[in-house]
Order: structure tokens, then sequence, then C-alpha cells
């Protein structure tokens, strides 16, 4: 790095003062004062905490503080919060301090946790320029407030699920029809005050479903009182700022469902959402289409609000399940054709759990809804034996017993009903429609995607006046649910102060360069490497034609000119062409990358299909271990100066050089400090249980907090918290220490993903297996860096809007990059922000909620929010500020490699260890160019 003899001066300094700790014994040796016990672990695991094995023993001394890091401390001369500055260092050299006597190296027992707090009660930042902005949070009015009686509800049968509530409404008529009480649509029932009947009733209610009469047998019984008072105290507490508030998470739960009771009596309940079909449709293509929707939930700020947005999903088209075919396969399918195996994979996976309108044309009494288990045979191929034992086709059977001949027959019958039912029930495509209004979770296509995003995307101006829209449409002060518990909607968007934070200047080799507007222009590399030894490898089937194919003359010349203008020396590259035939294209791309493996870079040129990308990772990256760039072939048949000024920015990543970096260094930053960001992949609905999860975990490895490593793991599906997160940890301080001669004494965690349900667990998990971690690389327990824990929260339906056109920067009429929100509609007491880091290319910019979990670092807003608003201008993709911090954005784009590597993957779900051990990356990629995933 330049400077390795300074830090391995800083690294013996370091050293002698940990020989001179063990002489006088470990500071969390060290008796507590008189009068004080100091706390010890749980021996049990009451709270979740995060049990240790005997491979991961537990350490001597922790690196976090009793009750959510050191709070109350007196800040260090390491860690000061007054606003003043150090001098900046050449390096991270400099004498290294022993570690201060705090509680932050004491052994802490984390059943004590607690969230780290504000300073000061309901107050934020203060840097930036001081605006005010709208937001669509809309103040609850609570007054009033007596205990809400809970009730258990039993309904029997309990499908299908959509007719719950039109069950417990025909209930409520007949038994208490003067009382609305609030119903989940499950088993909770709601009311203000104890119901006519007392604390049981039971009852049978029958109501008209599918077209039938279906009864229903109903109990409802008291099961207990909800203090919703507390919901106020919550807001009008004068607890110190050192006193967590607990958060009353049954009383805002009962105040969602009386809030959702309405809506989702008359819509379509999605999670918190509730559609409708509009009356004009937006096609999505392949048998979906967009419905439009609103989302809505009850949230804690400074006081109450509700969180009201506009909404979109994509549902099934109702339509006859031929037409379906058609549409999914493509253009180039005919229905009078047999499906080929790629297609029949397609629709299998379109149909399965679909619920479909079966009915014979002409035969109403023949109409059933039934649910489809998946694709069979054709009918004309599908055999079985009647009633009489008479062996037929399902074609035959539908000719010549119910007089239905099958234009069709070629094509696969849909098997429903009971899977263990024997002969299988089989039904012709042709007689079958697609149920109306069906919620499903499959993945869209990239092309729904795509159609989705440019639907939805809207000025703010129209997005505001949609939602406000649907607020009049909702009429909730109208709704007796609401008025019978004394809840009133202020009907206009809440007002909020925010700030404007500076953006940084940015470095390059020789200048600098102002941001503005979330964006700058690029300069010369700080540093690079040259790319002398490379080729333009162009992928191509045996069957197209040459004269299609794009020619990579123009674009390498484009690469070397654009090269010399980011002061990147780029020599003409070779080039190459490899033709690939199915089912062998991987085997074949893996021969010609063996052929090429002493490259510096192989520049992949790949048809559009995502499988020949995954080929083309999983061959370099696993089998061979030579660096690639792909590029698409659009791209290169009218290459843009700036589409290869952007390939150039990562490729000069890739092959460790420094983009760009910060004009002033952050403090944090200015002795060693690690960055991390830490992110979990899940696989789609339909995979689960046969796809695993991907936890991806980055770490910076420089002073500029410009480049990272990597490292992933594979856990069950669905598992959010990092099962191997202590051992993840010691790779990445090893790897920093052998590249900076020195440990970090500080280390910054962003966490992506984590709701707020999970807080408790993450600290009990993943905050103790950092500490772990830290542990290991050092067993005398004497290393113990300070420790700053957030979550980066992006799925969340909160949204700015500017009230002047002076506040806004973007055709879009968003507000500016650098907007900071931290009072109003935050946590009262705990430290957490709203920060929108970029400036949106279209719609209305969602900004990123940032959570603190855990801090020894002391930070407060000021210096957290300006820290993670410099870390969004460090992506090395681009020469734009990022939606969230580069560490966070590089662990979901891990993540996503890893994932790549387990496509067309058979993975034991039993035995991922073995699996983890396939997939590994070459050694030469990891070590030598840790930054190849950008």
């Amino acid at each position: 790095m330049g400077n390795n003899k300074k830090f391995s001066k800083a690294g013996q300094r370091e050293k002698k003062d940990n020989q001179a700790q063990q002489q006088t014994g470990s500071l969390s040796q060290q008796q507590p004062p008189a009068g004080k016990q100091r706390p010890q672990p749980s021996s049990h695991s009451g709270r979740g905490i995060a049990s240790v094995s005997e491979r991961q023993p537990q350490p001597a001394a922790a690196a976090g503080t009793q009750g959510g890091g050191s709070r109350d401390k007196k800040p260090s001369q390491s860690g000061r919060s007054d606003g003043s500055r150090r001098q900046p260092q050449a390096g991270y050299a400099g004498k290294q301090q022993k570690p201060e006597q705090t509680k932050a190296h004491q052994e802490v027992s984390l059943t004590d946790f607690v969230v780290p707090l504000r300073k000061q009660l309901k107050s934020g930042g203060t840097k930036g320029r001081a605006i005010t902005i709208e937001t669509n949070h809309l103040a609850l009015i609570l007054k009033d407030f007596k205990p809400a009686i809970h009730y258990d509800v039993a309904i029997e049968p309990d499908k299908p699920k959509k007719s719950m509530r039109a069950v417990m409404e025909q209930f409520r008529m007949d038994n208490y029809p003067k009382r609305y009480p609030a119903f989940d649509g499950v088993r909770n029932l709601y009311s203000s005050s104890l119901l006519p009947f007392g604390h049981e009733i039971m009852g049978d209610v029958t109501i008209n479903v599918n077209e039938k009469s279906k009864t229903y047998k109903v109990k409802v019984k008291f099961a207990a009182e909800v203090d919703l008072q507390r919901l106020v105290d919550y807001f009008e507490s004068t607890a110190p700022a050192n006193i967590h508030m607990v958060t009353p998470q049954e009383a805002i739960q009962c105040l969602d469902i009386i809030l959702r009771s309405a809506p989702a009596l008359n819509c379509i309940p999605v999670g918190r959402s509730f559609f409708t079909k509009p009356n004009r449709l937006i096609d999505l293509g392949e048998g979906m289409e967009i419905y439009n929707g609103v989302y809505q939930s009850a949230v804690l700020g400074w006081k109450s609000f509700l969180n009201v947005d506009v909404s979109h999903k994509a549902f099934p088209k109702t339509m006859n399940v031929v037409d379906l075919v058609e549409q999914v396969c493509g253009s180039y399918y005919k229905r009078e054709n047999s499906l080929t195996r790629q297609n029949y994979k397609v629709v299998n996976n379109f149909m399965k759990m679909l619920k479909i309108v079966y009915m014979i044309p002409n035969q109403p009494n023949s109409k059933r809804i039934v649910r489809v288990n998946e694709l069979d045979r054709p009918a004309s191929e599908a055999w079985f034996r009647n009633e009489e034992n008479i062996e037929m086709t399902v074609a035959d059977y539908f000719a010549n017993v119910k007089q239905a001949r099958l234009t069709y027959p070629h094509l696969p019958c849909l098997w429903v009903g009971s899977r263990q039912r024997q002969p299988k029930i089989l039904l012709p495509m042709e007689f079958c429609t697609i149920e109306a209004n069906q919620v499903t979770n499959r993945k869209m296509t990239s092309n729904q995607t795509s159609k989705m995003i440019k639907s939805a995307a809207t000025s703010t101006i129209i997005r505001k006046q949609k939602i406000m829209d649907a607020v009049r449409q909702a009429n909730y002060n109208s709704d007796p649910c609401a008025t019978e518990f004394s809840i009133s909607v202020n009907a206009d968007f809440t007002e909020v102060p925010a700030r404007i934070l500076e953006p940084p200047s940015i470095r390059y080799k020789n200048s600098s360069v102002k941001v503005q507007e979330g964006k700058w222009g690029a300069g010369k590399f700080c540093t690079s490497n040259q790319l002398q030894n490379w080729t333009v490898l162009t992928i191509a089937y045996h069957e197209e034609e040459r004269t299609k194919l794009p020619a990579p003359e123009k674009f390498s010349e484009m690469m070397v000119n654009q090269g010399r203008f980011l002061g990147m020396t780029v020599v003409p590259p070779k080039i190459a062409m490899v033709r690939i035939q199915r089912p062998k294209e991987k085997e074949t791309i893996e021969a010609k990358f063996n052929e090429l493996s002493d490259q510096q870079l192989i520049l992949v040129i790949i048809p559009d299909q995502k499988q020949i990308y995954s080929y083309v990772k999983q061959a370099a990256e696993i089998s061979v271990g030579v660096m690639t760039q792909c590029v698409k072939r659009k791209n290169v048949f009218s290459p843009q100066s700036s589409t290869v000024r952007n390939l150039l920015l990562k490729v000069n990543a890739k092959l460790n050089g420094l983009n760009h970096t910060l004009y002033e260094t952050p403090r944090c930053l200015k002795e060693p400090c690690m960055i991390m960001g830490a992110d979990v992949t899940h696989p789609s609905p339909e995979s689960r249980g046969s796809v695993p999860s991907v936890a991806a975990v980055t770490a910076s490895h420089d002073r500029y907090a410009f480049k990272y490593n990597i490292t992933c793991r594979l856990q069950q599906s669905t598992q959010e918290i990092i099962t191997d997160l202590a051992n993840i940890v010691k790779e990445h301080l090893t790897y920093f220490e052998k590249t900076n001669n020195i440990k970090p004494k500080r280390i910054i965690f962003f966490r992506d993903g984590v709701s707020e349900g999970q807080f408790e667990i993450v600290v009990n998990s993943e905050v103790q297996a950092v500490r772990r971690g830290c542990a290991m690389v050092d067993p005398t327990g004497n290393y113990k860096p300070q420790l700053t824990f957030l979550v980066v929260q992006k799925r969340h339906h909160t949204r700015f809007f500017p009230m002047s056109q002076r506040d806004s920067e973007d055709r879009n009429f968003n507000v500016p990059a650098g907007t900071v929100v931290d009072t109003e509609i935050t946590h009262p007491t705990a430290l957490d922000f709203y920060l929108v880091s970029h400036a949106s290319i279209q719609g209305v910019a969602r900004p990123t909620k940032y959570r603190k979990l855990w801090d020894d670092n002391d930070m407060q807003e000021d210096e957290l929010e300006e820290l993670t608003y410099h870390l969004c201008h460090l992506f090395a993709r681009c020469t734009r500020s990022v939606s969230y911090p580069a560490p966070t954005y590089y662990a979901h784009l891990a993540a996503a490699r890893a994932k790549v590597y387990c496509e067309n993957q058979r993975i034991d779900m039993n035995d991922l260890a073995r699996a983890q051990r396939l997939l590994a990356i070459k050694t030469e990629i990891v070590k030598g160019t840790p930054m190849y995933f950008v």
C-alpha cells in the first residue's frame, strides 16, 4: 500500500503495548469498583443469547458495552464528539493507545441489552442546511383510550382464507350488529369494550363461497385486555435519555388491525397493502398484469402516524390456460404444437399452486375451483382405468363420457386435487381458466420487472396526488370501527424538519471535484494497474452467423482511448471467439478459459441469455481462476463512451486500482478502521427448501474505505441471522492485518435486511459473533476494537416531498441528495435517521433508514449521518452517490454473485458445508484481486 513500513512500526508498538498489558493483567480482569458487581454472562438462553460452542470459546472480554455501547462515557481522544478535528495523518501509523478502562472492555451480559440512545431526548443533528419537507405519514389522533378487549376466534373449516373476513362480518351482523370490532382475518378480534355476549359465544354462519352456500362454525372467546393507553404514555413520557422506552408492540398491533379492518373487507389484502383490479389494466406480459393498491401501516415516531403509500403488485391474468401458455412461451410458440422441454418447464413453474376454474363448455354443473399441483402428460397420452376398469386416455374419456371432444389433446393436462389420490385427477387445459384476483409471490421475470418499474415510477407530484386520492377514498374518519375506538386520521401530509448535508469533495490523482446533484465528473484514477495482457472473447452459438455478431475491434479501441482519459494504460487486446452448443455450454467456455488462463483479464461479450452469464462466472472463478468482465452484445454493437468509461471503473477496481477517494478523510478513518457491510439474500418462494440463502459480508482493507474483500456462506433457506459470522470476521481481520501490518482500532458495521422485530436477536447473535471474531485473532484477549453496529433498512414506504422548487434538484421534484431526517418520524430516544443519499434517476427517491444497535465509538447524529452519506460516494462502479453505503452495496453484489454460483447446481441442503467447498472461489482470484465481484 506504500506505507507498510509505517504500519509495521505501528504494529510493533501495538505488540509492545499488548505485552505490557499481559504483565499487568488485561483490563477485563481488573476488579470492579467497590460496591459494584460486574454483570455476569447469563447461563441460560432466556432472551435468545447466542450459545457459545466449544469450537468458538467465549472471549475473556467483550468489545461492547453494557446497555448497548458506551452511551455515557466521557469521549476519549480517539472518539471525540465535540466536532473538533485532529490533524490528518499520513496513514494509519501512529502511537497505539492502550485500551481505556471503560465499560467497553468489560465482559457483559446481553440480557441487559438496550438500544443506544440519543444524547438528548427528542433531538437530532445540526449539520447541513435546514429545510422543511412533507412526508407520507398522517398524524393519528388518539383520545379517550380504554383497554381494548382481545378475543380469540376459531372458525371451522378455516378455508378458503379469503372468506374468513366475510364469515366474521356475517357473524357480527347476526350477533352484535351495533358493534364494529376489528378482525385480523385469521384469529384475533379486538373491540373497544366487552361485546354484548360477554366472554364467549358460538354459532353457525352461512355465506356464499364460489357461488355455493357454505356453513362455518364460529367460536369467539375472551383472551385478554390490551392497554391502549400505553400508546399515549409512550409519547408523553419524560423519561431521561439514558432509559430505554419499551415500544408497546401489542398496542401497535391492535391499532394496525383497527385501521386495516375496513379496507381489508372490501379489497384484496396482501401483507400491509390492499389491492383492487384497476379499470385500465397494465399488461406485464407472460401471463401477468398490474393491480394498483394502497399500503398503510401504523408507525410510532415522536407521536403516532399512519404511513400511507401507493403500491403495485403483479397478479396472474384471468384467462384460459391455453391462451396463457402462448403468452408464457412467447411469440415463437403456437398452440397447435406440443411443448418443448423448456416450454414445459416454464409453464409448469407458472401453473404450480395456482387456482383454476374448471368447466366443460355448455355444462355449468361441471364447474369446480381447484388448485394445480403441476403439469402432467398430454391428454392423448395420459392413460387410466375408469370405474368399469376399462383403460382409456383422458382425451377419450372427455370425448366419449363427457361428450366434449378436445381441440388440443397434445397439450399437457393439469394435475389437481389431493396428491395422495389414485388415479390422479387430470384436467385438459382448454377447459380451465385462471381464477381472478389470485395472490402469488413468485418472482417476476426481468422483462416484467422492467415494465413494473416503468409503470410505478412517477414524479413526486403525481405520487403525492395518488396517495392523497387513496386517503380520501379510504375515508378513515367515517370508518365505524375507528370511530368506536375514538381514532381519527389527519388527512394532510406531515411537515417535518430536514437538513441537506454538504456532499464531500472527490479526490482524483491530480485534482479534486465537487459533487453536484449527486454526481460528478470523473478524473484520472488515483492509482491504476496497466491492462497489458488481456483478451476480448465473443461467445456465440454454433448456428449464429458471424456477420450478425458484434465486431469487438471498435469497442476495444474505445477501451484504449477511455483508459487514456482516466489515466489507465490499456494495451490493445487479443481478439478471440468461442462457439458453444447446448447443452455443453459451460464445458466449452471452461475449456476456452483454460487456454486463456495467463491473461490479466478476459472481457467476455455474452448473448443476452442470463444463463450464459452464470456459466461464465462459474467457469472463470470456481473452475479456472481467471478474471472476467462481461459485456452484453447490445452494448458492443453501438458502444457509447459513457458505457466504456463505466466499464473501466469496474475493471480498475477489479485490478486493485484506486478510482477515487474522499478529499477530506472522516475522523474515524484517520486511525485503522474497518468498514463492514453484510446482507443475506434468500431464494424465491418457489425455490425455498431446495436453494440455500446466501450470507455475504464485506470489509474494507485500506485507509480510504474504497477497497473491499468479501466472504460468503451458504445457509438454510430463509435463515436471516448470519450463522458463521465469528469466523467471517476473523477472516476479514486477518486479511486487514496482513495488508496493513496492523489491526483495525474501530469496526463500523452496516447490516442490511434486518426488520425491527429482529433487532434484539441480531444484537444477541451477530454483535456477539463480531466480538468473538475479534477475540479469535488474539487469544490473549487484549484486542478489543471499538464497534459501531447499524442496521440499514430499505424496505419501507416512507417518502419525502419538497415544499418548494428551491428545495428540489431534479425533474421529478425530489428532495436533494443529502437530505436527512432524524426527528418527528423517528424513534424519540433511540438513534435512527432517514437519509436520501442519491439523486433519483426515475420516480420518487426512496430514503434509506438507519438504526444504531451498538456503539462503542460514541458516534452521535452529525458524525454518523455524515460518515454514512460520504460512504455512499465510494461505490467503484459509478461517479454518482448511491442509495446506501458502498460496503452494504458490495455485500448485496457479493451475495448475488454467490447465487450465480448456485445456479444449475444440485445442492444437498443437508450438507451445505460440502456445497460451500465445491463452490469455493479459486485462491488466486480471492487473494490476488479481492474486488473481482464489482
